[in-house]
């Protein structure tokens, strides 16, 4: 098989690229301008590259980002996580004009759901990306979860199906691949895989009814993308890296899904820590995974991540563990697939960018607007005093920024968000923010302790409604986003309960 070799970032001397090993991977980069190393990478063969919020300060950057890979590779797949609401990269520094999964699911107008994911698709299409990494499939029936919460059309499977298809649908109507996630379902898990290993010890009956049934629209989407999850009940060993995952995928769609899957971000502590980096790679392809994602290189080293992913592969390969022709026929099959991907995008117009931005902004707007309730909540035009009790990390969405803060100085109400819990002045309007107060034992106390001072208190839950604490100025913004916010100002401020 035919090698590419180059010298390694550090100027080490001659480093090797195997194109079967490049085939099914994923690969991330750090900063806003393409790597000399990833240019020789992307001459070897790389199938996939992966942008995160670091790579994009703003849309304008992600576009001249992604147009600098495709003239270096044409065929390679520029992919994104943009979900909309919590999970944005390309409004990371803003958050996303788009609602949340959750709210739309409120709302429950599967038409309003494909223009949504037909908007987000357009603002994609501009920046010139390929492949997105939604829509969620999970069904998020744990209010604990932490990482799914709202992220989930909701907590009904079928509703979740309806959803997901239209948000997909809509993708596609502007050229997007589409991946569903995670398989076969993380909804019903109290644990984040950025940080452990889940398990859900759900007989199969009962998953399979709950959390598998929305699989079935999978052969509607392009690909799949495998859950870093322990289902006991189904097979051994994580979903990602296990070989029981992809039979149980063909048989919950009846062996007509033809598209990838694609694994979740192999960095996660939920593999990364056992069995390890470089192993779960190896397992992930034995499982039947076809391309890799290696995760995020923020506060790690780009180049060797793929490197040490690649190796791995290579090691198998020459060990006689994995089958050099079985890689070779796989990478082949990836790449066909990803070139399909890039045919559609080139061949579907994309919108100027303004246009595009606009767009989601009023279709966000309107959206958030008919999902935010509220009872015994009203706001005047008066100073504002908001105090962030959500304690747990969010790491699927990152760094949440003062959404709440900067929606009431908007509407020209002076607010302020200072250190929980001295300094909050007792003249002024109080808001809190919730996200898990019933799970998390140290938003829970902060909430009591703050209620107990000021009974008063508007109390914002951004989490899923059956994690909302039991208060009678509540909020329920079903997401945390500027887009719910403004949405919660909105609702305050016109005195609606």
């Amino acid at each position: 098989m035919d090698t590419t070799t180059s010298r390694d970032s550090a100027g080490r001397g001659p480093t090797t690229w195997d194109p079967d090993a490049l085939g099914v991977l994923m690969a991330p980069f750090t900063g806003t301008e393409l790597p000399a190393w990833l240019g020789e990478v992307l001459d070897a063969g790389l199938a996939s590259v992966i942008l995160f919020g670091h790579n994009t300060p703003d849309p304008a950057t992600a576009g001249a980002l992604a147009r600098a890979v495709h003239a270096r590779a044409e065929q390679c797949v520029v992919a994104i996580d943009e979900e909309g609401g919590g999970v944005t990269r390309l409004q990371s520094a803003t958050g996303s004009a788009l609602p949340t999964a959750w709210a739309l699911g409120e709302i429950d107008d599967p038409e309003l759901t494909r223009a949504a994911g037909r908007a987000l698709g357009d603002l994609l299409a501009a920046c010139d990306l390929d492949l997105d990494l939604a829509p969620v499939l999970d069904v998020s029936t744990d209010p604990a979860n932490p990482v799914i919460g709202t992220r989930a059309f909701g907590d009904d499977p079928a509703r979740v199906a309806a959803h997901a298809r239209a948000f997909a649908t809509g993708l596609t109507e502007a050229g997007l691949g589409t991946c569903a996630k995670h398989f076969p379902g993380h909804g019903a898990t109290a644990t984040d895989s950025h940080t452990a290993l889940p398990r859900i010890d759900l007989e199969a009956p009962q998953f399979e009814r709950e959390h598998l049934a929305p699989w079935r629209i999978a052969p509607w989407l392009d690909s799949v993308m495998t859950a870093h999850v322990l289902v006991p009940a189904l097979g051994e060993g994580p979903a990602s890296i296990s070989p029981w995952a992809r039979p149980l995928l063909d048989r919950a769609v009846g062996g007509s899904f033809h598209g990838l899957v694609i694994t979740d971000a192999l960095d996660m502590a939920a593999v990364a820590a056992n069995p390890g980096y470089g192993e779960a790679a190896v397992r992930a392809i034995e499982a039947g995974a076809d391309l890799l994602c290696l995760g995020t290189s923020l506060r790690r080293d780009d180049e060797q991540m793929l490197r040490e992913a690649h190796d791995a592969l290579v090691d198998a390969v020459d060990s006689g563990r994995l089958d050099r022709e079985a890689l070779h026929a796989r990478a082949e099959r990836t790449r066909e697939r990803l070139r399909m991907l890039r045919t559609r995008r080139r061949f579907v117009p994309a919108p100027s960018l303004t246009d595009a931005l606009q767009r989601l902004d009023r279709l966000g707007a309107d959206a958030a607007a008919r999902a935010v309730r509220a009872r015994h909540a009203h706001l005047e035009l008066a100073p504002a005093v908001v105090t962030d009790l959500r304690h747990r990390a969010q790491h699927a969405s990152g760094t949440r920024g003062r959404q709440l803060v900067d929606a009431l100085r908007e509407r020209s109400i002076r607010a302020d968000e200072p250190d929980y819990p001295d300094q909050i002045d007792g003249a002024a309007q109080l808001l809190a923010l919730t996200r898990l107060p019933r799970s998390d034992p140290e938003e829970g106390r902060r909430l009591d302790a703050l209620l107990a001072r000021r009974p008063e208190t508007i109390v914002v839950h951004t989490g899923v409604p059956d994690a909302a604490p039991d208060h009678r100025r509540l909020v329920l913004a079903h997401g945390g986003g500027r887009t719910m916010m403004r949405a919660v100002v909105s609702l305050l401020l016109g005195g609606e309960h």
